[in-house]
């Protein structure tokens, strides 16, 4: 995430973080970072691009949840700390077969 800036957007509902997504990557040159699920029912959607591009995907994603939910958090981080990637990055689990 060098020189990026980092967006998250907190909706409630699939259905809501799924219409959010998608006009989000349609209105900006953005890419989603990841997305988790946060607990009853909220969705954290992490998106990275320019500042501009991040603020205006936000901007578009934010109505669009509107309209099909709810909006529980916006915000914008324009340049984070390169020591913020290790905690926002899923770690991939491996699941090993031990022989029995």
């Amino acid at each position: 995430m060098v020189n990026l800036s980092l967006g998250i957007i907190e909706v409630e509902g699939l259905v809501t973080a799924t219409a959010c997504m998608d006009a989000m990557v349609k209105s900006a040159f953005v890419n989603v970072h990841h997305v988790e699920q946060v607990g009853s029912g909220w969705i954290a959607i992490m998106i990275t691009g320019d500042l501009a591009s991040v603020q205006a995907a936000l901007e578009r994603g934010a109505e669009v949840a509107q309209y099909f939910g709810e909006v529980v958090a916006v915000r914008t981080i324009p340049r984070p700390y390169q020591g913020l990637e290790p905690l926002i990055t899923p770690v991939e689990k491996v699941e090993t077969h031990e022989k029995v």
